[in-house]
């Protein structure tokens, strides 16, 4: 959420300007030394509460509201964030009870600094930079699609052909996306299979999730919790055997979570599955990626899904 990405930031800055006292230091500049020297404790308690507080809101979708969090959604699981705030405490500590530690604080004190840093490093490696993305946009799409019997989908004001997804885009000034999100949305319009696909196979006998499915393989896309998550499945004889994950953009900890979903739709021959409880958002747009790329397999029948309403669902 918005809040949650403007306290991270926060939070880095806090960070920065904390440990540029240590380059005043060494630049042997009595005025830049002294200056950072009076901002040093404040910054560094300022870098505490951000991070306690970016990690209250952290874990929750993109657009919820303050009415719609979770608190502590990730706090009390283990990540690189998670391990910022711990690091960020304990540089606390050392200089509270610096008495306490007499001359060990200070080589303790730089060596949990240095460790923050490189644990910041990686948090923002593994969460992506999300900055103009959110901020600088303004402007969001909420993407709806709603099936046809003929196994595509349509929506109102746009034409679809058999086996195809079409999608009707509207624009939000407001900052905020549809809260619910339907396992019947496609992430786009121009779903085609791959060029692995075959263009022999006719109808199967076995029905996948109430429809028919030509042999082939087929990529699509839906959204993710960070961004697009894009899979490959493959369709023998009838049947959904494999679904590779081609592309995404979560976060590592609940996508691996996430990942179990694919090995449902497999075993059950069923889009009509539950999502992940931890990782909802992922697994949902896995469940909707793998929807999307079987639209242009269809050749009879109506893929049946799970819908899914993303704020009625909380993470735990």
């Amino acid at each position: 959420m918005l809040i949650s990405l403007i306290l991270a930031w926060l939070a880095v800055l806090c960070a920065v300007f904390a440990v540029l006292k240590f380059f005043a230091r060494i630049s042997k500049n009595r005025k830049l030394n002294r200056f950072f020297s009076k901002i040093h404790i404040s910054f560094g308690v300022l870098l505490l509460a951000f991070g306690l507080l970016h990690s209250i809101f952290a874990g929750n979708m993109p657009s919820a509201t303050l009415a719609d969090f979770t608190p502590a959604a990730v706090l009390f699981t283990w990540n690189w964030g998670t391990a910022c705030l711990v690091l960020a405490l304990l540089l606390a500590l050392t200089y509270v009870f610096r008495k306490q530690l007499k001359k060990h604080w200070m080589p303790a004190h730089r060596v949990l600094t240095v460790l923050l840093v490189i644990t910041l490093g990686l948090h923002l490696l593994n969460v992506g930079i999300q900055l103009f993305d959110r901020l600088g946009a303004g402007e969001t799409t909420a993407i709806t699609t709603t099936k046809s019997s003929s196994g595509s989908a349509s929506s109102p004001g746009t034409t679809s052909s058999s086996g195809s997804t079409s999608s009707s885009v509207s624009s939000s000034s407001s900052g905020k996306t549809s809260g619910t999100i339907s396992s019947d949305t496609a992430a786009s319009s121009d779903t085609t299979p791959s060029d692995t696909s075959s263009s022999s196979g006719s109808g199967s006998a076995v029905a996948f999730s109430g429809a028919q499915l030509k042999d082939g393989t087929y990529q699509g896309s839906a959204s993710g919790y960070n961004g697009n998550i894009t899979v490959s499945v493959t369709v023998s004889g009838g049947e959904v055997t494999d679904i590779a994950v081609v592309s995404e953009s979560d976060t590592a900890s609940f996508f691996s979570k996430a990942k179990s979903v694919l090995a449902s739709i497999i075993s059950g021959q069923t889009l009509e599955v539950d999502t992940v409880s931890g990782a909802t958002y992922s697994s949902a747009g896995l469940i909707n990626a793998t929807y999307n790329a079987l639209q242009s397999a269809v050749t009879s029948g109506t893929l049946n899904v799970t819908s899914i309403d993303l704020f009625s669902v909380r993470r735990k």
